[in-house]
């Protein structure tokens, strides 16, 4: 197979790293932010955080006085915007650290009030005739 080109994809930011173990292209968009930007975006909202350099990673707590290291966490690449839960078996992307807090990030209340209300709906259920 020839090498593919993708033209045009430079003036939004995003660039080819290659390919996945499907065979499909892969691409990444770089943020363009530094680790001291984030860590002040995260202290101006009271965000509890832990940073690892070496992995351009952060990991964002959602309490905002997490119990251990180990607490209920995102995981998110200050370099590229990826994150993910604490599992990290799956990433998504975000155009940078505001848009992951403002768009995607909730806190453990938020968490809890959002499944409350999923839980309390009625379920329906279909009768056969």
């Amino acid at each position: 197979m020839a090498e593919q080109t993708f033209e045009g994809n430079e003036d939004e930011g995003w660039t080819y790293v290659g390919r996945n173990s499907k065979g499909e292209p892969k691409f990444r968009k770089p943020t363009n932010q530094t680790l001291e930007f984030v860590k002040d975006y995260l202290d101006n909202k009271g965000l509890a955080y832990f940073v690892h350099e070496n992995q351009s990673l952060l990991f964002i707590y959602k309490d905002k006085e997490p119990q251990s290291r180990y607490s209920s966490r995102y995981s998110y690449y200050y370099t590229t915007g990826k994150w993910g839960s604490d599992k990290r078996k799956k990433h998504y992307h975000s155009n940078g650290i505001e848009h992951f807090v403002e768009t995607y990030y909730r806190s453990r209340e938020q968490d809890k009030i959002y499944w409350d209300e999923i839980n309390d709906k009625p379920t329906k259920i279909c009768a056969t005739t």
